[in-house]
């Protein structure tokens, strides 16, 4: 096997979308004919490791085998460090050997390191240069001693972590040089770090952002371990502020000094704030992250859910899954920017199949594009309507079926994705969509298999690998699977599911509305004194899903005609009645002022109807809500909401377990003809105002 076919075998693997003989022709400068000799060659190697035959389709479309995601890890080592680079190849390596150099490096010195002569060096030495300086740094040159670069230590890091995350194959050839040889021990320590804290903090990274993140504290340990220090910052670095609060998470913070401890290596401050920088423009944190604006994203989302419910057709309003995806996916879009989100054609396929579906989406752009101050481009669109039919292929299988779950390399959209389209034709239960270096907690999850995109070592429970997109041979492979497991899985679950009050209902709801039940408003009746009956079941249920509404407003946490002078006022006495029950601290009060003067009326989020909320770092105990209705209504600044009548703070514990209390609040309070708030102003009572809040939800959920 040449080396251009180990090249060949690393494409293929990693490619997001499909390749052909000219392509592959076109990428290597080869003819379609090289390319079929190499794929011969190739295929006598995948058929000795009982992996199957490349074959080709119509016009010359690569068609891979069901196991081939195992090629790679099975290929040669030696073959991997033997590869032939390109003259493009060794400017890019070129490049970075530079920028990563301790000292000086004379044009003899890279030549040897690249195995070719003097001159083809000095021949590739301009477009060496050209790609420092696009980086923002100098090549000074001295007769006597070589070359190096010049410039500012955070632009050096830069490039070096967009080369090994993207320069694929010459990036081993760069690990192999000596300024570098302990990254690879270094790696596995990263890891571990990142999956220790990741699970302390409750935090979820999807496998690519979770790479990027090793290979950032790789390259920072190295460059500090080799005595580059970055440049000081200031205490300010790309919008983040260290002495601001929010600034630096307890994650970056528990991250780098846990990396300092053990692999030897001092950094300082500058660090963590360079760190921050990279995990919160990426959204790395899934639960511990909360942003001033990500109330007003979540209620972007409520609103594009509404519309696109009304649009298709298809009710997902109940869907807080979507709404979850959703809300998490416009946060990252209107932070990064379309760039973050490249053409895709494959996911664009999915899309096209559905065309109704993306034509409501780009009918109802208006109010992101209003909220992100610019269009929203073709690329965005594919994936927010990627969105959308996950969400319908979810409401194709619901039911106990042998427990799965899916490990994807892909994001969070393109995992949903996958996981609708195996419960779309499989009679599966989806456990949990999870990236692959979380596979040594997969215990906890009890499940009956695991399907994954990428292969797993040490994984505790049987387990199959797939490739993308599914093929015949992909759904082949998971139902022989399925099929060999089915004598083994039992329906014990089932009968937990259902020893619930939601379980029940469902079984007698329909014999009272047959009765005509409904109408007389005894279903109403019927609903909440049965939940009432199994609230002590509901308690175990609300410790694996989000509580709703009116679990998190009873009496207790309501106070009606309540005397405010201003809005500071009106905030501090609604978020006092979660501070005498401590669910939160007084720290966590001043936080929701000081949030109100830096960014505005950003928690008025309906007329009449503001929410404050804060970050959980800044003194959150556990999560809880408090609404008080003021006998006068306050200003708090909006020009399109104010007065505010009622004040409802929020203690968050992360970006997840609100979700569901808060969609509904936001249907009941922002519904045009809604009575619900007329009908709040008129309670007389704590007690009458919390009936109300918990029929209306009802109702809601209902529809």
């Amino acid at each position: 096997m040449n080396q251009r076919t180990v090249h060949i075998v690393q494409k293929l693997s990693h490619a997001s979308d499909r390749w052909s003989l000219s392509s592959l022709a076109d990428t290597f400068g080869v003819s379609e004919r090289t390319i079929r000799n190499d794929i011969k060659s190739l295929n006598k190697f995948l058929v000795k490791e009982g992996i199957g035959d490349i074959v080709f389709g119509s016009k010359g479309a690569i068609m891979l085998p069901a196991g081939f995601s195992r090629a790679e890890e099975l290929l040669p080592v030696e073959d991997t460090f033997a590869y032939k680079m390109s003259s493009e190849e060794r400017k890019e390596l070129g490049a970075a050997l530079l920028i990563g150099a301790k000292n000086y490096y004379t044009l003899g010195e890279i030549a040897e390191k690249f195995s070719v002569s003097r001159a083809t060096i000095l021949n590739d030495l301009d477009g060496i240069k050209e790609r420092i300086h696009k980086a923002g740094l100098e090549v000074e040159s001295k007769p006597s001693r070589g070359i190096r670069v010049k410039g500012a230590e955070s632009l050096k890091r830069s490039y070096l972590l967009d080369f090994v995350s993207q320069k694929a194959p010459i990036v081993d050839q760069w690990l192999a040089l000596s300024d570098n040889a302990e990254i690879r021990l270094d790696t596995v320590t990263i890891k571990k770090v990142l999956n220790e804290q990741c699970h302390a903090l409750g935090i979820t990274m999807m496998d690519a952002p979770f790479q990027l993140a090793t290979k950032h504290l790789c390259i920072c340990v190295t460059r500090n371990r080799n005595g580059f220090r970055l440049e000081d910052f200031g205490g300010s670095y790309h919008g983040i502020d260290a002495a601001a609060g929010g600034g630096i998470s307890d994650f970056e913070n528990k991250v780098i000094d846990l990396v300092e401890q053990y692999c030897s290596v001092k950094m300082g401050e500058n660090e963590k704030l360079f760190f921050a920088a990279l995990s919160q423009s990426l959204r790395l944190q899934g639960g511990a992250q909360f942003s001033m604006y990500d109330m007003q994203i979540q209620k972007l989302s409520r609103v594009f859910i509404r519309d696109m419910s009304n649009a298709i057709g298809i009710d997902m309003n109940g869907d807080y899954d979507l709404f979850e995806y959703l809300s998490n996916h416009l946060e990252s879009m209107f932070t990064t920017g379309p760039s973050r989100f490249p053409d895709m054609p494959a996911l664009a396929e999915v899309v096209n199949d559905q065309p109704e579906v993306l034509e409501a989406v780009k009918e109802n752009l208006e109010p992101l594009e209003k909220f992100a101050g610019r269009r929203i481009s073709s690329a965005e669109v594919t994936y927010i309507a990627l969105h959308i039919c996950a969400a319908l292929e979810r409401r194709k299988n619901r039911g106990v079926r042998p427990r799965v779950i899916v490990v994807c390399d892909g994001g969070i959209g393109t995992s949903q994705l996958l996981a609708e389209e195996l419960r779309g034709h499989f009679e599966i239960k989806l456990v949990k969509v999870m990236p692959a270096h979380d596979v040594p907690y997969i215990d906890s999850y009890r499940a009956d298999l695991v399907i994954s995109t990428v292969p797993l070592n040490n994984c505790p429970v049987d387990h199959i690998v797939i490739k993308l997109p599914l093929r015949d041979g992909e759904y082949r492979l998971i139902h022989e699977k399925l099929a060999s497991i089915e004598s083994s899985v039992r329906m014990s679950a089932s009968s937990v599911d259902e020893l619930s009050s939601q379980g029940l209902l469902e079984k007698i709801e329909p014999v009272i509305e047959k009765y005509g039940g409904a109408e007389s408003g005894l279903l109403n009746e019927i609903r909440i004194e049965v939940r009432r009956y199994f609230r002590e079941a509901q308690h175990v249920e609300d410790q694996l899903v989000a509580p709703y509404l009116h679990q998190l407003l009873p009496a207790s946490h309501i106070e009606l005609n309540v005397d405010c002078s201003d809005w500071r006022d009106a905030i501090r006495k609604s978020a006092q009645l979660l501070l005498d029950m401590g669910y939160i601290e007084n720290r966590y009060v001043d936080a929701l002022i000081r949030g109100v003067e830096k960014y505005g009326p950003y928690i008025v989020l309906a007329p009449g109807f503001a929410i404050p909320h804060s970050a959980p770092e800044n003194g959150t105990a556990k999560m809880g809500m408090s609404l008080i209705r003021l006998s006068k209504p306050v200003r708090f600044g909006s020009e399109e909401n104010d007065p505010i009548e009622f004040i409802c703070t929020l203690s968050a514990v992360d970006r997840k377990m609100h979700l569901k209390a808060f969609a509904n609040l936001l249907d009941m309070i922002t519904a045009q003809g809604s009575p619900f708030l007329h009908e709040l102003r008129g309670a007389n009572t704590p007690t009458e105002a919390a009936a109300i809040i918990e029929r209306h939800e009802y109702m809601l959920i209902r529809q």
